[in-house]
């Protein structure tokens, strides 16, 4: 059982090249989004395989790592912009990948959103990325253990927090549909 074969993300990597970008236009933008869902929907996949014993946590931590090995290849588009938007992407995959890893190993915060969100920005500010990184993670954990992103965050006006935080976002948007799509099979 493969929950993201490397022929998937070459698919991205291609269509990527081929969309025409034009930041004026951002329908331009889309596929960005569109793999940071894909990811997102196939971690979420990881997690209810799981939970339905189709897999083990060593399997399902097995496949986040081949899953961070793909995301983190090296990719020229031969296009600045997009390169710069792939690296942003990227960020929030990461990030996806990394609340993912947390939350099947049980290691969710119990901290409020807003705390973990202003203890991330004063570790970004202070120069421990690595700890800022992890702490926006431990957020998205809280979102896949069914705890709800509020929307009136306090966020902050630029830093790698904000990108991060793209990520903890997404996982909260796919949850959310998955849900309303579960409630129309009743």
């Amino acid at each position: 059982m493969e929950f993201y074969t490397e022929e998937r993300f070459r698919n991205w990597i291609n269509k990527i090249a081929e969309t025409e970008v034009d930041l004026e236009r951002s329908e331009s933008l889309n596929v960005f989004d569109q793999i940071v869902e894909d990811f997102t929907v196939a971690c979420l996949n990881v997690i209810r395989a799981l939970k339905e014993r189709e897999i083990t946590k060593k399997k399902a931590l097995q496949e986040l790592d081949d899953m961070s090995k793909l995301i983190l290849t090296s990719i020229d588009f031969g296009d600045e912009i997009k390169n710069e938007l792939f690296e942003f992407t990227r960020e929030s995959i990461k990030t996806i990948l990394f609340s993912t890893k947390l939350f099947i190993e049980g290691k969710t915060s119990k901290k409020s959103f807003d705390a973990l969100l202003k203890e991330a920005v004063k570790k970004e500010k202070g120069g421990d990325l690595r700890g800022a990184f992890e702490t926006v993670a431990r957020m998205g954990a809280k979102v896949l253990r069914g705890e709800k992103l509020p929307e009136n965050l306090e966020l902050p006006e630029d830093g790698f927090v904000i990108n991060w935080l793209d990520g903890v976002e997404m996982i909260d948007v796919v949850m959310k549909l998955a849900e309303i799509d579960s409630g129309d099979e009743d």
